[in-house]
């Protein structure tokens, strides 16, 4: 589920840049119909900020189950080593 989500927010990351990359272009033209691009944009946004989320919530140990607020070394619940 981790690469899913790794590969969820890479792709998500990429589409929002193109996304605000037009919507750059065409207001640097004097079109200022953005609607669509900034409803992908703000769809994109979103789906990377639960990805983002959920990166940050699914770190547990595997020895104690917990879930790891630090990338150390050793559990701070068990102090068993990663």
């Amino acid at each position: 589920m981790k690469k899913a989500v790794t590969w969820g927010l890479a792709i998500s990351y990429i589409i929002l840049f193109i996304a605000m990359g037009v919507m750059g272009i065409k207001i640097f033209d004097g079109n200022y119909d953005i609607v669509a691009e900034g409803c992908v944009a703000l769809i994109f946004l979103l789906i990377s900020c639960v990805c983002n989320i959920y990166r940050a919530f699914s770190n547990r140990c595997p020895h104690c189950g917990k879930i790891r607020l630090s990338n150390g070394k050793y559990c701070s619940h068990c102090g068993k080593e990663i």
